[in-house]
């Protein structure tokens, strides 16, 4: 039984059952797919290795493969038994049925975006004008070979951090991925307008590619400011208010602000672990640790991934489950 039908989850599904396994997969939501269902692919003229790639025909494979069961719209309420012989009781909504003689389960929750807590540093009033890194991901989704926007930007501003490195908005840690997706967004935006003007505000910038990545941004037009912004105004145009490092405030104008979200533990991890025998870290992803014999865990419910790094991590859970009990918890 996988439980969790987004990326991790699809990925182990589809390579457990090409071995011949029977799998189960459970999703809460109507549809699998989860959170990078949504996501856009970033190439420009040339492919920017944003992963999106790697999800293309999975949907369809797990949909359609003979070895694997589909349930949505589902949670897992128990689950008892021992390795080999666990029964699982699945509610629906609708009724209620337990499935026996499960050999193992795979944990494969995913994580939260944005919480809805913002830090007490950042003051944000109105919308218009402002979205956050996962409604950009639907605009590349969506986008065109004429565009992205209705309207063309002169002005795109990106604000980094948001959801990450405040305790307030529920950890000091680095999502990972917010670096790597705004900027290959911005890529995109630049290959559209190019007269468009790009700034980013942040605090100290992940490495994206072995190479001199941001040097060439900066030779593409891009400017990087040092700071966390003070205040966000909706409105034509937005507004961004900042501690320039320079010295004194200073008031921007852009057509469009990006608050590029990061990556949050599950809400309803705490009643996970409880059911599944696992362990939480300091910021409430899952750990192994504790974990029952024959429970597994993947992807981004025990830590913030990209996506490469997500669907390797499945892929080597699925060969640890194919292993055997003795190798419970997550790969390296």
């Amino acid at each position: 039984m996988v439980i969790g039908a987004g990326l991790s989850g699809c990925v182990a599904a589809e390579k457990l059952a090409g071995r011949g396994v029977s799998v189960t997969l459970i999703e809460k939501l109507p549809a699998i797919g989860g959170k990078v269902r949504s996501y856009g692919c970033k190439a420009t003229d040339t492919c920017q290795d944003c992963g999106v790639c790697l999800t293309g025909g999975l949907w369809d494979k797990v949909s359609r493969h003979p070895n694997i069961r589909v349930i949505t719209g589902a949670v897992v309420k128990d689950i008892t038994g021992r390795p080999g012989d666990f029964t699982a009781t699945i509610d629906d909504g609708a009724s209620v049925q337990y499935i026996s003689g499960l050999e193992a389960a795979l944990v494969s929750t995913g994580f939260e975006g944005q919480t809805g807590r913002f830090s007490s540093h950042l003051q944000i009033e109105g919308g218009q004008g402002l979205i956050t890194g996962g409604q950009l991901e639907e605009l590349m989704l969506g986008r065109t070979s004429t565009g992205l926007f209705e309207a063309p930007p002169q002005s795109v501003a990106f604000i980094q951090c948001v959801g990450s490195r405040d305790q307030n908005e529920g950890g000091l840690y680095c999502s990972k991925v917010c670096c790597a997706y705004s900027t290959r967004s911005a890529k995109v935006i630049a290959s559209y307008y190019p007269d468009c003007k790009i700034t980013f505000f942040y605090m100290e910038l992940q490495n994206v590619k072995n190479t001199d990545y941001f040097s060439g941004l900066r030779e593409q037009g891009m400017e990087f400011i040092k700071c966390r912004p003070l205040r966000v105004s909706g409105g034509e145009p937005a507004v961004v208010e900042y501690d320039d490092p320079a010295g004194g405030m200073k008031h921007r104008e852009f057509d469009l602000v990006v608050m590029s979200e990061g990556i949050h533990a599950g809400q309803d991890n705490d009643r996970i672990a409880e059911l599944y025998g696992l362990g939480q870290d300091e910021n409430g992803f899952l750990s192994a640790s504790g974990a029952k014999a024959g429970v597994y865990l993947s992807g981004c419910a025990r830590t913030p991934l990209k996506i490469a790094e997500a669907y390797a991590d499945s892929v080597a859970v699925a060969g640890m489950i194919l292993a055997g009990p003795e190798n419970k918890g997550v790969s390296g």
